[in-house]
């Protein structure tokens, strides 16, 4: 399950970043800005999360710190009882 999740995550950065193509390796705990995460682009990673996995994010938890790799991302989708 985690892996499926850690897959989904990997496609919504892949298309939410220009500069990202199919063939590029990710490293799923390596800092996101060494892609070009900014805080705009983590915003519309949530929403495409939340659409994604249909969970709803905290407002309290919605710092990119927090968020930093695509691990951190994974462990807090699979932490919630949303997923469907």
């Amino acid at each position: 399950m985690v892996n499926d999740i850690k897959e989904k995550v990997v496609n919504l950065l892949r298309e939410n970043l220009e500069d990202i193509n199919e063939m590029d390796q990710i490293d799923p705990d390596q800092d996101l800005s060494i892609y070009g995460v900014n805080s705009l682009t983590f915003i519309k990673l949530v929403i495409a999360a939340e659409m994604e996995f249909g969970l709803k994010w905290k407002d309290e938890d919605l710092d990119f710190s927090n968020f930093s790799t695509i691990n951190n991302i994974v462990n807090y989708i699979s932490s919630t009882n949303a997923i469907a």
